[in-house]
């Protein structure tokens, strides 16, 4: 009974903290984190990946969105080398150093090297992130502005409003 009690107090702390859902208003461009790959949703369409990220934003030809979007591909590429050589490098390390070998502090100099390897690729993939969001916001602060026009016919006038 106790442990029951306390796996359902458990269960409602995680479910009051876990946001299931994002609002995704139509009028703005929204970026859904994800683990592999990053998406964006605008006007109904749900953009995965860097091809479709570039068509995005080269089409807008503004040199900020590009830059930001040319940030985030070179942080995730170096992010991902970084990584990966990192997690080569911790495992060869632990190898070394747990070996019967004498020298083990070569071994540990290695595994150190190859953690703080991985700490970097993560940190860089998480500035792509980042500078994708930047991208996002940029794009919605100068692109996804309501817009409003007065237009003059023959014998008529008109309000347009641009969503």
């Amino acid at each position: 009974m106790k442990h029951l009690l306390s796996t359902l107090i458990a269960i409602f702390i995680l479910s009051t903290a876990i946001k299931a859902q994002q609002r995704l208003d139509p009028k703005l461009m929204s970026f859904v984190p994800s683990q592999k790959p990053n998406s964006i949703y605008y006007k109904d369409t749900l953009y995965k990946g860097s091809k479709e990220f570039q068509y995005l934003f080269y089409k807008t030809l503004d040199k900020d969105l590009i830059g930001l979007y040319k940030k985030h591909q070179s942080n995730k590429v170096w992010g991902n080398i970084f990584t990966t050589i990192g997690t080569l490098a911790t495992t060869v390390g632990v190898i070394m150093a747990t070996s019967n070998n004498n020298d083990k502090t070569v071994g540990w100099i290695t595994a150190g090297g190859g953690l703080a390897c991985t700490i970097t690729g993560g940190y860089l993939i998480l500035q792509g992130q980042i500078n994708l969001i930047k991208a996002v916001n940029l794009f919605n602060y100068k692109y996804a502005k309501t817009q409003v026009g007065i237009g003059v016919g023959n014998k008529q006038a008109g309000l347009v409003v641009n969503f």
